[in-house]
């Protein structure tokens, strides 16, 4: 079990002292009152929660067969999938703890998180399994999951999801009758989420800090047996809470979508009648567009936008082309919604800022601006413990290294980021992970990674490189030495500002708000190399 969690100080919230269960507690009692209800929407597939119960099953008895027991961390690297939700509930019917990881991760991520974790098992596909239940990306997952267990020294047991599916034996035949027990503080799910260091570091998340979230946002939108549609990876908080609890505590159903397409997405919005969605930016411009072709209103009731930069007059677009309310949030893996823009928000400032914290999340500003936050939905501490040192204060609130105005009234607006982080189309990307393997390019002298606004992304990665004496780089340089270190594709850079040196303190460090400051003017000069 996970050494962290439960070591902050926290007073008892009211609101969440209706959600003494646990996730499976609560999924059983679903399936045992109606069992033919439809749950999980998949493409062609469609499962009720007595079929994805069936599966669950099946998950958890080859889970304990190969020695998992309550407590364990069980790694997963999955598509977005009917099989994806199965196996977070065969995880938590074990009593284990579920950690998702995203499908854009390569081997030297895996690394990091199994040497982290320290999972029993392993779930991931391979490329000849059934798409809709695994094996897509064109990537296969075993074998790199393998590779990675291997590299770490972790001594994890990686299954191929599609087999266990398929009823292939693995382990002993012998498996408890009954789901294990659990209790709601304790932990369900670890997430790991990048760092200011390069470094990333798991989030721990008791079973009652996400069922109250996953209700808190029904509530706010009025959710009851509605669809929601689902393109953000299950494997993200966005994905978890509100693909896979949020439609658990309201009785609905998800409309799943594994690779985004706008066109594909308002087909299956519409023929599912979806009522609601949580996505970033990207998915928000790429529905006002479809839409906007169509010339016709979306079934959605609620769209709710977080995770990156989100420019007003596009908040303002989508309300017009999709003729909802769009709702600005702002949250995190550690504490998920802190404030939202409601449906009923009328103030001129619902397209720009941040909205008003939900129930009894509270925020509150330290001496230099910094955003502090508390509440129900905040995690438990860091998986190693040694991260909640400076995260929390004495008090017990969590520092969430971004500057933030609070009005009055209690209107949040994040103006800025101390976190040296790039948030590209809700994905963070560290910039010092990035800058470190780029320095072993013998035709780099020096970097600094930093993001540069994009109306459709939020931001994208430019590098800016010194170059050493007598040689010569490029984009295409930079790409092909990437390819060689085994990380994501989406953390390479998408362009290339060369100059003769770094803006620096006195001490040495990097001030990478003159770089930001300045690059608009090389953009607009012609200095900057881009992609494509």
């Amino acid at each position: 079990m996970p050494e962290g969690g439960a070591r902050r100080p926290s007073p008892d919230y009211l609101s969440a002292a209706r959600w003494d269960t646990t996730i499976q507690r609560l999924f059983a009692e679903s399936v045992a009152a109606d069992p033919e209800a439809l749950l999980v929407v998949d493409g062609e597939e469609r499962l009720s929660r007595g079929g994805l119960a069936d599966a669950a099953r099946r998950i958890r008895v080859a889970l304990t067969a190969v020695g998992v027991r309550p407590g364990d961390v069980v790694s997963m690297q999955l598509p977005n999938a009917w099989s994806t939700v199965a196996a977070m509930h065969g995880v938590w019917s074990a009593g284990a703890i579920v950690n998702p990881i995203t499908t854009i991760y390569r081997g030297r991520e895996l690394e990091v998180i199994f040497g982290s974790a320290r999972p029993r098992v392993v779930l991931a596909t391979a490329p000849t399994s059934a798409s809709r239940s695994g094996g897509a990306h064109g990537v296969d997952f075993v074998a790199q999951a393998r590779e990675a267990v291997r590299a770490s020294g972790s001594a994890a047991v990686v299954l191929d999801l599609a087999a266990v599916l398929a009823g292939v034996p693995v382990g002993s035949a012998i498996s408890p009758s009954e789901p294990a027990p659990a209790a709601a503080d304790d932990v369900a799910l670890l997430m790991f989420t990048s760092g200011t260091t390069g470094r990333p570091k798991g989030v721990l998340h008791s079973h009652r800090s996400l069922l109250y979230e996953a209700a808190s946002i029904g509530e706010v939108f009025d959710l009851a047996g509605d669809t929601v549609f689902m393109p953000s990876p299950l494997a993200h908080v966005t994905g978890l809470l509100y693909g896979i609890l949020t439609p658990l505590v309201t009785g609905g159903a998800v409309s799943l979508l594994d690779r985004w397409d706008p066109e594909v997405a308002t087909d299956l919005i519409e023929r599912d009648r979806c009522a609601f969605t949580v996505s970033a930016t990207p998915f928000l411009r790429g529905l006002a567009e479809s839409y906007a072709r169509r010339g016709s209103a979306s079934s959605l009731r609620g769209f709710v936008c977080g995770g990156a930069d989100i420019p007003p007059s596009l908040v303002a677009e989508a309300d017009r082309a999709l003729g909802i309310r769009v709702a600005r949030t702002y949250g995190s893996t550690e504490m998920p919604t802190l404030c939202i823009v409601r449906p009923d928000d009328d103030a001129p400032e619902r397209h720009s800022s941040e909205g008003y914290p939900i129930g009894e999340a509270a925020a509150r500003l330290s001496a230099d601006g910094e955003l502090e936050v508390r509440g129900p939905e905040l995690f438990a501490g860091y998986l190693d413990p040694s991260d909640d040192e400076e995260a929390f204060t004495a008090d017990g609130w969590f520092r969430t290294g971004d500057l933030a105005d609070l009005a009055n009234d209690g209107r949040v607006t994040i103006t800025g980021r101390r976190k040296d982080l790039i948030v590209r189309g809700g994905e963070n990307i560290s910039a010092k992970e990035v800058e470190d393997l780029l320095l072993t390019h013998p035709a780099v002298s020096d970097v600094a990674m930093i993001g540069v606004p994009d109306p459709r992304m939020g931001e994208r990665a430019c590098a800016v490189v010194v170059v050493a004496a007598g040689s010569e780089i490029d984009l295409t340089g930079l790409t092909a030495h990437l390819d060689r270190q085994s990380i994501a594709r989406q953390k390479y850079p998408e362009l290339l500002w060369k100059v003769e040196a770094l803006p620096r303190t006195v001490s040495g460090k990097v001030q990478k708000f003159v770089l930001r400051r300045d690059v608009a003017a090389a953009v607009e000069a012609g200095l900057v190399e881009a992609r494509g």
